[in-house]
């Protein structure tokens, strides 16, 4: 929301306003941290390191911001108040303050979302027992002075009744106490006794009567400064009106988120799906690449085994002729050597022979060279085979890895974007919801309910 120059000019001019400080509205307060020797600093200027001693005007409020290097800084105002003690009803600021430093999430830790920085910083400090006080505007510290005022007198009168209460009874004591007969050592030291406290309780009923004037005269010190602020309040009013008039109210303003909101979660939604189908889509493109891999590799290996076992059939059968021409060998030679008379016979059938086991062993060495080369040939073109079906596998996986490391990336960032809307969302209604509340157009319990509503809705 965009605040007009003019305001802005007003409330520097109103932080930077001094006025004469009175000793007796001074109060010291002890600053201390954990853990310590973080830097303080008072309406933005350094006072020093904690722990260390702040002199504060009751009259006016201050902001105090500690931080140190490694931690978040923690700002706070410091307003007086009124403060119940054992000896009565006081105001001014609080004797100490602690201050409890946040530690920042290292690279890679889960850190607080910004939109649930506020509630965090609330939740933490009721865990540790300390206030989380709202910051309220110049109309409730108005308000609380003169109801501190109020409850001052209040606090006095009820010890006014009291003391003359007491000192109408011991003022009794004393007249009975005279009247008694007798002037025994008894009766005088009753007497002495009973003067005694009416001097004691006159004492405190005068120190009381000081210090609730002194604590009045404080307050309305206070009063006035701030009546001189809401009087410059009251002139800026109409730079207010206006600056709240160039501004979309807030029901506009969700409106327009929530449709925005709606918009952008159809869109993730949408690319949520698209992904998925594109996910799936190259999924199934790598196991048909696969498949068709793997069968091309065992049709290939299939034609070469065929082929040589073809080959290794053509040289068993031909080895097999072998042994049966060895046999026929054999045989005619046995009868050759019964048959005298067919020497001649058997020469030229020795020579055919000789003629036709040359021929064998050159064709047996053709045989065996031809099935040593198809059997090389085989042997390389299944390797040949077998790594390029291995290099389209590998291929295909590393393109479906690399589309789907994309994919998975976009959805990633389709996430994150809507756990960012989702928060932008909660801190928005969350701050609907708050002025709601503040301004009593709803009540606490509703306030609560409508919380946890939102909290269900946005799954937080």
């Amino acid at each position: 929301m965009r605040i007009h120059v003019s305001l802005l000019a007003f409330c520097v001019a109103l932080a930077g306003c001094k006025s004469s400080v009175d000793s007796a509205n001074i109060d010291s307060v002890v600053v201390s941290s954990n853990p310590t020797a973080a830097a303080v600093r008072l309406n933005g200027e350094a006072v020093g390191r904690t722990p260390t001693t702040i002199r504060l005007d009751r009259t006016k409020n201050y902001e105090l911001q500690v931080g140190k290097g490694g931690y978040l800084t923690e700002t706070s105002e410091l307003k007086p108040r009124l403060i119940t003690t054992s000896e009565g009803i006081e105001f001014g600021f609080p004797a100490a303050v602690k201050v409890n430093l946040t530690k920042v999430p290292a690279e890679g830790e889960a850190g607080v979302p910004p939109a649930d920085s506020p509630e965090f910083k609330k939740l933490s400090k009721k865990a540790l027992g300390e206030e989380a006080a709202a910051k309220e505007g110049l109309q409730a510290d108005i308000a609380a002075t003169k109801e501190a005022a109020v409850k001052i007198q209040a606090a006095l009168a009820a010890r006014e009744a009291a003391a003359q209460a007491r000192l109408a009874e011991i003022s009794k004591s004393i007249a009975e106490a005279k009247a008694a007969k007798g002037e025994d050592e008894t009766a005088k030291a009753k007497l002495a006794e009973a003067e005694i406290a009416l001097a004691q309780a006159t004492a405190q009923a005068e120190a009381a009567r000081a210090e609730a004037e002194k604590n009045l005269k404080t307050v309305e010190a206070r009063r006035a400064a701030l009546a001189a602020s809401d009087g410059k309040v009251v002139q800026a009013k109409a730079v207010v009106a206006q600056a709240k008039a160039a501004t979309q109210s807030g029901d506009d303003r969700l409106a327009k988120l929530e449709q925005t909101y709606s918009a952008e979660m159809k869109s993730l939604k949408d690319s949520q799906n698209n992904a998925s189908i594109a996910i799936k889509a190259l999924a199934a493109r790598a196991d048909e690449l696969n498949r068709v891999a793997t069968q091309d590799t065992k049709g290939k290996q299939s034609e070469e085994a065929r082929k040589l076992a073809d080959a290794n059939k053509a040289l068993e059968a031909q080895k097999a002729a072998t042994t049966k021409a060895n046999e026929a060998l054999a045989k005619a030679k046995a009868e050759a050597a019964k048959n005298s008379a067919a020497e001649k016979a058997a020469a030229k059938a020795n020579a055919d022979v000789e003629a036709m086991q040359a021929k064998l062993a050159e064709a047996n060495k053709a045989a065996e060279k031809a099935a040593a080369d198809a059997r090389a040939q085989a042997e390389a073109k299944l390797a040949e085979a077998n790594k390029a079906a291995e290099k389209a596998v590998a291929d295909a996986r590393l393109d479906a890895e690399a589309k789907l490391a994309e994919a998975n990336k976009a959805a990633a960032a389709a996430r994150a974007q809507a756990e960012a809307l989702k928060y932008s969302e909660f801190s928005s209604r969350y701050a609907l919801l708050e002025s709601k509340r503040r301004s009593k157009a709803i009540s606490e319990e509703d306030f609560k309910a409508a919380l946890a509503a939102l909290r269900k809705e946005l799954g937080l």
